[in-house]
Formats: structure tokens, sequence, C-alpha cells
């Protein structure tokens, strides 16, 4: 029998790197003939009470982390309880002793790296904490001959708004790291994974979930653009594994492909709308001005993190979130998924649903990536 490649998932019991284990442990995923020829190796950087680089059963890691697959829809059932997962615990991207034994032996490597909300303070924009993990682990993986790598990426802002938009860090630095990535090849091939907006987000970020107003016996959900701006949305918990999944089912050829990973581009409106249904009362979007979310929506916030949200959904307003193709790439990305027979991809309204959402509850933790 042939040797299995080991494929290495980077923030395991994150968002991204959770549903990419999930899904690649799933039925549909195994079955699939690429899919089936690697073994997982989980990186994340939580301390558990296993020796490193250890070979778990697939339900001992569940336990550990204290989560369990998705197993509420046919498509995300696993029949695999026999099945083992490498795991490597305290994996720090800015620790290159740790992520040389983490890369070790590892064929293709599932990349994500923890935003940074900071203002960049150097005249160098490849100084940021984000862009230099990711020097480090590209380091790692060069240095123990990984042949592929899949990053979790994002527009560049800078550049899609011809600098009118400079602070939207989180997706620049991002950018930056893909063309870094890119920049290696013939070295590494690479593929990219570019995530709409989380779902999640109007779970965590208070200032997008609805606020009851009192006057008009409703529930708001205010911004500082126009009603009908266009955003992609992704549950990445669930469904960032089923793009990663057809990715590697399809095949990295070494051009640096980019998926724009995203169930649909919904308006302001219509996500409001949305929620109207699942609750039961009617949820609204208003626009407000640029100053009052900035001192009512925003309030407490650092001003350099204003200056990110603001100019963030400023920029997608007015060149959406991949330009004017994003709808066309939204579709691109869904039937990538369709074709490799992964299921479904969650809407919002599913969403809500799944996580219970009820209005007014307060903002609910979720990992970026560990």
């Amino acid at each position: 029998m042939t040797e299995k490649k080991i494929l290495a998932v980077f923030g395991a019991t994150g968002q991204q790197g959770g549903s990419v284990i999930n899904q690649l442990v799933s039925e549909p995923a195994a079955s699939l003939p690429n899919i089936s020829q690697f073994h997982l190796r989980a990186l994340t950087s939580r301390s558990l009470p296993i020796s490193s680089a250890s070979s778990i059963p697939l339900e001992q890691w569940y336990r550990l982390i204290g989560s369990s697959p998705d197993t509420d829809t046919d498509n995300n059932t696993t029949n695999n309880t026999t099945n083992t997962i490498q795991v490597t615990p305290q994996v720090d991207f800015h620790t290159p002793s740790t992520l040389l034994p983490a890369l070790k032996d590892v064929h293709t490597a599932f990349i994500m790296t923890t935003p940074s909300f900071a203002p960049v303070t150097s005249d160098d924009p490849n100084s940021s904490k984000e862009f230099l993990a990711v020097q480090n682990i590209l380091s790692a993986a060069l240095a123990q001959k990984v042949d592929t790598v899949l990053f979790s990426t994002l527009p560049n802002i800078t550049e899609l708004s011809s600098g009118k938009y400079t602070h939207v860090t989180p997706f620049d630095d991002k950018a930056r790291a893909e063309a870094y990535i890119r920049s290696l090849h013939p070295q590494i091939k690479s593929a990219f994974l570019s995530l709409g907006f989380f779902m999640s987000n109007w779970l965590t970020q208070g200032f997008l979930a609805p606020r009851y107003d009192e006057d008009t016996d409703s529930w708001v959900m205010r911004l500082h653009v126009a009603g009908g701006t266009g955003i992609p949305l992704v549950d990445a918990g669930r469904d960032t594994g089923k793009f990663v999944a057809a990715i590697l089912e399809r095949g990295v050829d070494g051009t640096g492909e980019t998926v724009l990973a995203a169930e649909g581009v919904y308006a302001l409106d219509g996500i409001a709308e949305v929620f109207s249904r699942h609750t039961g009362r009617r949820v609204r979007y208003e626009q407000v001005t640029v100053e009052e979310f900035r001192e009512t929506g925003l309030k407490g916030f650092p001003e350099s993190l204003k200056d990110v949200l603001v100019e963030g959904y400023s920029a997608l307003e007015e060149f959406g979130h991949a330009g004017k193709e994003t709808g066309a790439l939204v579709e691109e990305g869904k039937r990538l998924v369709r074709e490799c027979g992964l299921g479904e991809l969650v809407s919002l309204e599913e969403f809500l649903k799944k996580e219970g959402y009820v209005l007014g509850e307060g903002p609910r933790s979720k990992q970026w990536g560990s």
C-alpha cells in the first residue's frame, strides 16, 4: 500500500482549521481519490495533554479540544472512528523551533494566520506581525521540503482602491503574504483560499448585531454604507473545509489559483430581512453618517481599529469585496464545491438556525485559530 502524504493544518482548533479537519474526515471527502491520499496532522498553539507529534484516534482528538464534527447533515457525517490523526501542540508562528518539527515530512500545508489589527508603525509594511509569521512558516516549509501550501488570504484593499483606502491592514497584510508565497514558486507550489466575511461576525462583533430601537419598536443594524452594499458571506466554521477539500481534490498545479469562498453575496438590507425571518421580529438596516458610526457604533474602540472598520466597509461599498467580479468569483467557488460532491454550503438563515441565534444576546467568542 502506498504511504499516505501528510497534510498539516494550521489553526486546527479554530474556525478555519477545525472546518478543514472536520471536512477531510467526513465520508464524502474521504471517498475522493486525491483526498484519500492524505493523512492529517493537526497543528495548534494550544497546550494539550499529549506528547509532541502524537498519533491519536479521532475520537480522542475531539475530546481533547472539547468539540465534535458537525453531524447534522448527511454530507458531514463521519464514519471513521478507527482513524487516527497526528497532533502537534504548542506550535508558535513566531518560534521557528516549533515550526520545523511541525512540518517534518509534510507534503501539503493549509496555512491560516491570525490577523493583526494594529496599525503599521514601520516604513516597511512587511514588518507586520502577520507577515513575519508567514515568513517564518514558509522558511520552515522550505527547509522541510514541503511540496504545496494552501494559504488563507484576502484582497489587497490599498491596491483595489488605487490607494484611496490604506488602513485596512488585516486584508493588506494577508495579500502581501500571498505575494510573498507566490514569489517562492517553483520552490514550493501554492494555491489560495480567499474567504468572504464570516457569518459568525454577527455573533462576535457587537457593532454588527441588531440593536433594539424603542422609537420604532424594531431592531436596527447600523453602518455608514448604503443598504444595497453586497457582502460575500461564509460559514467559516462549517464550510471552509469544503472549499479546501475541493481545491485539493482538483489538484494544485502550482499556478497560484485563488478560490473565493462564500455561500452568496448578501446586501445589507437582505441580511436584515434574513434576521427578521429567523427571529420573527422586525429587523431593518439603517445607514448612518461616518461620524455616527465611528462615535456611536464603534464607541470604545481604539482609533486605529475604527480606521480599519470605517475604511473596510467603505471600500466594500465602492469597490466590492474582490472588485467588480466578486459575484462571478463566488459562483465559481460554489461550482467547484458542488462538482466535487461535497454538499451544499450553509446559508445565512441556516447558520442562524444552527447557532440558535436570539436577538439581544451578547457577543459570542469565536476563535480565529490556534
